[in-house]
């Protein structure tokens, strides 16, 4: 280390966890997966379905760009400090598929 350095401890701010979790009630049409929230610090989500699924935390999700894809399997947290207060919006092509999502 170098003489004289500092080091500093990051303490992510506390939040409520809730769950988010659920699955698509209408392929093809976006639908909300968290209602705007001034208190959001954070999210994730986990796409448990075996088709893609997208999120869009600034608007409507879509099969494209802005939104994020989420393959099978892939899970998406946001990042430190990241904390959109918006709606946050999710994509899916078939009814039924699944995730798990957690807001805090």
């Amino acid at each position: 280390s170098k003489t004289g350095a500092t080091s500093l401890s990051v303490v992510p701010a506390a939040g409520t966890l809730t769950n988010r979790s659920g699955a698509i009630t209408t392929g093809g049409t976006a639908q909300v997966l968290m209602a705007s929230n001034a208190n959001r610090i954070g999210f994730s989500v986990q796409n448990l379905s075996t088709g893609d699924l997208w999120i869009n935390p600034l608007g409507t999700a879509s099969a494209a760009q802005p939104s994020i894809k989420l393959a099978p399997g892939v899970y998406f947290e946001s990042p430190v400090g990241y904390g959109s207060v918006l709606s946050v919006s999710i994509f899916g092509a078939t009814t039924g598929q699944s995730f798990s999502a957690l807001e805090w």
